[in-house]
Parts: structure tokens; sequence; C-alpha cells
């Protein structure tokens, strides 16, 4: 792929892989038990959208469900990225919904539908080839929304491509010395295994899953420290 960009499916994680999830909170490290992949294409419920307006940012809803949600008493992960067509339309995303528009840019405003930064089009992630380009691990409880900006001078109806993978997960216990181990592995220096954020690579979302995971969340020098006293 042209910039650097990769198609979803080269970044899906399988059976046995680790990694973390970055909180606002700390860090959680999950082993990935199983997995599950859907896709759903396509996504036609936006409606045609005016030239130079858009659609108001929403959930991706399919009879009444969000297609990217999971109840927050779920031990999953979901792993997704989107394409649409055509490929001029901008899409700006809130992760969680209403709340922070990924691809802010420090110290400049929010960007807003329209504005020529913040968003993702359909040369970033293709129609029939979404890629990382807005590589999203969203966890249970959390909603995402999207706004989709029509930057042509004709009318046009979006259409989008879903992949997804829902990760089955086990979370690991920084106090359990099996675990600790592979906490180590994962931040160590050179290591292949993702943290990933929950929410933008500038703010996270706060953690509220120890009830469901059953971990706290750690920070990054308390993870290379485990097992050192």
């Amino acid at each position: 792929m042209n910039k650097g960009l990769q198609q979803i499916e080269e970044k899906f994680l399988n059976i046995g892989d680790l990694f973390a999830m970055k909180f606002s909170d700390g860090l959680v490290f999950l082993e990935v038990t199983g997995w599950e992949q859907n896709r759903f294409s396509p996504y036609d419920e936006i409606g045609e959208i005016p030239a130079n307006e858009s659609s108001g940012f929403m959930n991706l809803d399919y009879k009444g469900d969000d297609i990217l949600y999971m109840d927050d008493h779920n031990t999953k992960v979901i792993h997704a990225a989107l394409g649409h067509s055509p490929s001029h339309f901008r899409r700006y995303t809130n992760y969680p919904e209403g709340q922070h528009r990924l691809r802010s840019i420090p110290n400049l405003s929010t960007p807003r539908s329209g504005d020529d930064f913040g968003y993702i089009d359909g040369e970033d992630s293709p129609y029939g080839r979404p890629t990382d380009a807005e590589e999203l691990f969203i966890p249970p409880g959390v909603h995402l929304d999207f706004d989709f900006y029509n930057a042509d001078t004709k009318a046009h109806k979006p259409l989008v491509n879903i992949k997804m993978r829902e990760y089955n997960i086990r979370a690991l216990n920084p106090r359990r010395a099996s675990d600790a181990k592979q906490i180590r592995r994962i931040v160590a220096t050179g290591s292949p295994m993702p943290i990933v954020p929950a929410g933008g690579m500038d703010r996270q979302i706060d953690y509220e899953l120890k009830e469901s995971w059953g971990v706290e969340p750690i920070s990054f020098n308390e993870a290379r420290n485990l097992g050192s006293n």
C-alpha cells in the first residue's frame, strides 16, 4: 500500500498472540484466546449527502444495533478498520462517541467537518481494501461515532466496508509470576507485540473493566520492572 499503509487483515492477531491496551489509567495486558472474523459490506445506511455537506456524527447502526459495540460484561476486544467510497468522502471519528476526535493536532482546534486535517478518506482506506490508516481497538462498553463529509461538487451516497476481528481475551495479571513474564516480553525493547490505544494516540479513555476483566492497569515502567525486586 502507498503511504506505508497495510491492509487490516495483515494486522489481525491470532490465538496465543499478546498485546497491551493503553487506557488513561495505564496499560492492561491481554492474550488472544480465540477470535471470530466478521465483515459488514456494504454498509449503506448513511443516505445521500449533498455537495460540501456532512452526515453529522452517527453510530454505525444496523437494525438498532451498533455494529462496533459490545456490552461491557464481555472479555473481548474488537479490532477493526473501515474502508469507504467514493474516495473523496472525508471520515472523522469520535472515540468515544461525542467526545475525543481522533487525529486532533495538539494546540490546534478540533477538526470539524470539511477541515483539511483530522480525517481519513477513501485513498487512505479504500472501500475494497480497508487499511490501518485508522486501526481501531475497541473494548466493551464503548461506542464510537463517525461523520462523513462530501468534498465533491455533487451529491453522493457513501458506502462503507467494515472489516473486524473480535478477539476473546484473557487479561494478564501482573501479580502472577507467569503472567508477569509475559508482560515483560510485551514491553521489552524491540518487542513486536503491539501496545494499542483505547482511543487516540494523544488521549485515551478511562479503564472501567475491572469487574469483567479482573485486573487493574499499570504504568509502562511498572510493567518493565515486574519481578525485579
